[in-house]
């Protein structure tokens, strides 16, 4: 989005406010946060964090926060599970794992808390499925995160999670209050569950949830052909790159046992979904909306979504998309091997965290790119600031619940130190649920840009205690990261402008190139569900639902369901307690929940 050096307070403020009516849909969204369909919320005790006086407002992060920031006389034993990234190598590359690393050690040896890894397994449907099997055995471990409310809330509600509210507001650090209360309602609706804290929510950068495409730009510089800015423009482009050489297929697609689009419970564009497809077909899967009759309607289940599938089942059928999508368990690992031109995701999909494609290749030019509409238009479906939720459970001891509280202060602190320090990926860091301003990604863009160009120095920014807490070792970095500057005059770096080798090349790659888009163009309609929480029923049929369509829409982009089939899906999922969630929906949308 089109950014200019605003405060983050006001950026966060914007955010919540009222959405654009979207374009030909059938309606908008109501743009509200609503609590979830569990225990009442009683106003007058419900949790709500402490304002961020409690420590010295001239101080920087940490100089004085000593209960924050506290090293524990006796050594505290968290006992954590976690998921790992599947192509993340810097590990072993180091000499590192999972269990002992250097974020370990340094959690141990600074701060007295020693972290013991109980278990560990693949990010993804994997991680889920464990996380799952423990809630419902009641065998959780003293602290872990995961991506899903829903997770959160069943454990919640069987008794499995410790409230956290009081210790949160004891131990949380001033820069932490200050972003979760620059948040506001949004940090507080996800994170609690009947006025009581259950997690500590993920607050993530805005731009992570807008789904942009990648593509090989030294491909359709080689080609002369021009960027896409359609569908049908890019199914020319697409076929281009085939009848080239360039690639046996153009587009990557998702692996196994993860959808094809973002959900308003998991609303963040994984790697390699269509996002972008369904956003420029004027569809909205996965989302409730309220349509101009005052109806809330399921985004999967409108004409514009059924157009939407027919269009990649006929890319499926041309070869234009991976014939391995959904069956293969890696989608990054044609990325890296140079063998696709084209896939989506959000601002970090390439660079930050993981960079072998330019590893394997310098020479790629991925470049980041808005899909718009026939008519012109650019969609995106905002979900709610991250899908991050630390768990604590019940049984875990006080000192147990302070550690998980500093783990988090220092994650949000040290996280770019961190990287700096070592050159393994910091999504090792125990328990790392991402704390952000909501603008960050943007503002940080604007900001290096306007360095690059001697528009400003480094002594025109707060750097100590801010909430855009990269920001001094982004400045400090950038002159390292870029070897060449010219690409400031026009806004558009390329990998052969980096050094690929330094540690800080991931986040700025995402920040100077891929985050581009949200950074300097502005959205034609911004298109919010009309809840992100769970309701009663919900709860009850979500995940049969949400299952059956999952099966549902790969079947059909594969070819191995018919579209005619389209209705009767509509009907078995309205019938299968799809109407009584949208009677849910309906209430929420009228006020009445």
């Amino acid at each position: 989005m089109k950014k200019k050096l605003t405060a983050f307070l006001l950026a966060t403020l914007m955010l919540m406010g009222t959405v654009a009516c979207s374009g030909n849909q059938e309606g908008n969204s109501s743009g509200g946060q609503a609590s979830s369909g569990g225990s009442s919320q009683n106003q007058e005790t419900a949790w709500k964090p402490v304002d961020s006086s409690q420590y010295e407002p001239d101080a920087a992060a940490g100089e004085t926060d000593d209960r924050a920031f506290m090293k524990f006389e006796n050594t505290v034993d968290v006992h954590i599970g976690r998921g790992v990234s599947a192509t993340d190598t810097s590990l072993e590359e180091n000499g590192a794992t999972v269990e002992d690393n250097y974020f370990t050690q340094y959690l141990k040896d600074t701060y007295n808390i020693n972290v013991i890894t109980d278990w560990y397994t693949a990010e993804g449907a994997n991680y889920n499925q464990k996380v799952s099997t423990l809630i419902a055995s009641n065998s959780l471990p003293d602290a872990l995160v995961t991506s899903e409310r829903n997770y959160m809330l069943m454990a919640a509600r069987d008794g499995q999670l410790a409230d956290l509210g009081e210790v949160f507001n004891q131990y949380a650090s001033r820069q932490v209050l200050d972003i979760v209360g620059a948040a506001g309602d949004v940090a507080i609706d996800k994170a609690t569950d009947g006025g009581v804290l259950y997690s500590l929510p993920g607050l993530d950068v805005q731009a992570s949830e807008i789904c942009i495409y990648y593509i090989r730009q030294d491909w359709l510089d080689e080609l002369k052909l021009e960027v896409p800015k359609t569908t049908a423009d890019m199914e020319k482009v697409a076929k281009a790159f085939i009848d080239a050489g360039k690639c046996s297929y153009a587009i990557e697609g998702p692996a196994a046992n993860t959808r094809t689009y973002c959900t308003f419970l998991a609303s963040s564009p994984g790697i390699c979904t269509f996002d972008a497809v369904y956003q420029a077909c004027n569809a909205t899967p996965g989302y409730f909306l309220k349509g101009e009759d005052g109806k809330v309607y399921y985004g999967s289940t409108t004409p514009e979504f059924k157009d939407a599938l027919s269009l990649l089942a006929d890319w499926y059928k041309k070869g234009i998309i991976n014939p391995e999508m959904g069956v293969q368990t890696d989608s990054m690992q044609n990325i890296n091997a140079g063998k696709v031109g084209i896939y989506m995701c959000s601002w970090w999909g390439l660079g930050y965290g993981n960079f072998s494609a330019f590893k394997n290749d310098p020479t790629a030019n991925w470049q980041a790119y808005p899909l718009y509409t026939n008519d012109g238009e650019w969609n995106i479906h905002m979900g709610n600031l991250g899908n991050g939720y630390t768990i604590v459970n019940s049984k875990a001891s006080e000192d147990v619940k302070k550690a998980v509280i500093v783990m988090n202060n220092i994650h949000v602190r040290d996280e770019a130190m961190l990287v700096e320090e070592t050159k393994q990926s910091i999504g090792y860091f125990p328990l790392r649920n991402n704390m952000a301003a909501s603008d960050e990604s943007e503002y940080t863009h604007n900001v290096l840009l306007s360095i690059a160009r001697g528009e400003t120095t480094i002594d025109d920014y707060d750097l100590e205690g801010t909430a855009y807490k990269h920001l001094k070792e982004d400045i400090l970095s950038l002159p390292e990261v870029f070897t060449n500057m010219d690409w400031a005059k026009d806004d558009f770096a390329t990998v052969n402008d980096m050094d690929v080798t330094h540690n800080n090349f991931a986040r700025m790659y995402s920040l100077m190139i891929t985050d581009r888009p949200a950074a300097t163009l502005e959205p034609d309609n911004v298109i919010r569900s009309v809840s992100y929480n769970m309701t009663e029923n919900t709860e009850k049929y979500w995940t049969n639902l949400i299952a059956m369509e999952d099966e549902f829409v790969q079947q059909v982009i594969t070819g191995k369901k018919s579209l005619d089939e389209f209705d009767t899906f509509v009907s078995d999922w309205e019938n299968q307690g799809g109407s009584d969630i949208l009677q849910d929906m309906q209430n929420i949308a009228d006020g009445k929940e």
